[in-house]
């Protein structure tokens, strides 16, 4: 039986204990039904896999007794940075879910000319944000990489490529010529993909103007979901560790 990651930002030093915030207790406790003596793997991105014991389980504790490394950190050869326009429904969950299982970096929602999705509201957003990051988590605890993409706000996309320094830039544009194949990557990627009504021509022109190169997946139209997953899936079968 696999034995369960749980990510755990703090540091992770072996015959050393830890103790779990309530999510992650309640999560362990009452989810997983995990018990005293039971065993998991817990990450942070810079120890590497350690196994861990449950050692206290309590109302009021739990605490995780850290026996050894069991795996090295395991992370992309590449920085890949998703910049996505907003879409409605379980689409934008989907996308970030497996864009984060695929190893993708960094995630920026991105307001453009054909989104429907507004989050004006301030809790709102603060709520839309938390419920993105535990889902980048989650893919990142399932798929076995240890750091966890990171959420930024929403920018429109004029702030994006304009602000944006990464080393290859990328927009995904159905009559684009240019291919995976022929970029020049080093370390880093910023990857810009159009909600579901797509990119408007004009916010082709600003990214274009801005050093992206327009890349088409072929000739068929895949949906706003759809598309991170295809495109991260060749850029590090390309360039990363796959």
């Amino acid at each position: 039986m696999r034995l369960k990651r749980l990510y755990y930002k703090s540091t992770l030093n072996v015959d050393s204990t830890v103790e779990l915030d309530s999510d992650a207790a309640h999560y362990l406790i009452n989810v997983l039904r995990l018990k005293q003596s039971d065993e998991l793997v817990l990450f942070n991105g810079n120890d590497g896999d350690v196994l861990g014991e449950l050692s206290t389980n309590t109302k009021r504790e739990v605490k995780i007794h850290l026996k050894e490394v069991i795996g090295e950190p395991l992370n992309s050869d590449i920085y890949i940075h998703l910049a996505l326009g907003l879409s409605k429904g379980d689409r934008m969950d989907y996308a970030i879910q497996k864009s984060a299982e695929l190893g993708v970096s960094e995630i920026t929602p991105l307001y453009t000319e054909f989104s429907v999705v507004k989050i004006k509201e301030e809790k709102r957003l603060e709520n839309k944000l938390g419920h993105w990051q535990r889902i980048a988590v989650s893919s990142c605890e399932q798929s076995g990489a240890q750091t966890p993409a990171s959420l930024n706000n929403p920018v429109t996309l004029s702030d994006f490529v304009e602000k944006n320094s990464e080393t290859t830039k990328i927009v995904l544009d159905a009559s684009g010529e240019a291919k995976f194949q022929d970029l020049e990557i080093v370390n880093s990627v910023s990857l810009l993909i159009g909600p579901e009504g797509g990119l408007s021509d004009n916010e082709l022109k600003q990214a274009q103007q801005q050093g992206f190169t327009r890349i088409s997946l072929g000739p068929r139209i895949l949906r706003t979901e759809t598309a991170p997953v295809a495109a991260i899936a060749i850029l590090q079968n390309l360039y990363g560790n796959s």
